[in-house]
């Protein structure tokens, strides 16, 4: 196994990473969540109120209005609230990306240059170009998800969260992406910090299959807090 530990390339590809890491923008430590109400839309049938909580990465509740609750529409709301929560409260990156030998290539392209982790079993890589990640790919067995970052939202402080970004999952040997879901999302400001008000996705797969949701978050209520509308 070739060893990339003790390259200058590997000091320049965990800088960079890190230094991507450090701006993108999350909740403070000790952080206790929030509540709030949301509507959700599906484009073809009518809009479904529903009362959701974060509390955590991947802490996340959600009950439904309508009775019986539609399990495909829970089941949606569900995963991108996770996907939501898992972006603003973060992750450490000495335990994650960070714990991986990494290798810097191709310095020159658009999305800037390309950072390779060794020895993750996901095969991780990422583009960062000024402070931000354009562009990131994981494998899991024979599927690779690569994400590509077009816009960000970014604090007067210079950390960011991404606006809009698009999803690719490819399996390999296949000539053409199996789906493709993007992204856009809003947030607007509660006391210093930011609180996710839309999430919309439009997705297409390689059956010509379309589909629009969206979820609009309002009436942010703090953990012992008021709401705030």
């Amino acid at each position: 196994m070739q060893d990339f530990g003790m390259s200058g390339w590997s000091n320049q590809a965990r800088d960079l990473l890190r230094g991507a890491f450090d701006l993108r923008y999350r909740y403070p430590v000790g952080f206790e969540g929030f509540s709030a109400l949301c509507r959700i839309d599906q484009g073809n049938s009518e809009d479904i109120e529903a009362t959701v909580a974060m509390v955590a990465a991947g802490n996340v509740e959600a009950v439904l209005a309508s009775q019986p609750p539609n399990p495909t529409t829970e089941a949606w709301l569900m995963q991108e609230l996770r996907s939501l929560s898992r972006g603003l409260w973060g992750h450490d990156f000495d335990a994650g990306e960070g714990k991986f030998a990494m290798s810097l290539t191709e310095p020159d392209h658009p999305l800037g240059p390309l950072v390779q982790l060794h020895d993750d079993p996901h095969q991780a890589s990422f583009r960062i170009r000024g402070g931000r990640i354009t562009m990131s790919s994981r494998r899991q067995q024979s599927l690779r998800e690569i994400l590509q970052f077009h816009r960000w939202h970014v604090r007067p402080d210079g950390r960011w969260l991404p606006a809009q970004y698009t999803s690719e999952i490819w399996e390999v040997g296949v000539a053409g992406p199996l789906r493709v879901d993007r992204y856009t999302d809003l947030y607007w400001p509660v006391e210093g910090e930011l609180f996710p008000q839309l999430r919309r996705v439009k997705s297409a797969d390689d059956l010509a299959m379309t589909s629009s949701c969206s979820a609009t978050l309002r009436e942010w209520q703090l953990a012992g807090h008021r709401a705030q509308t």
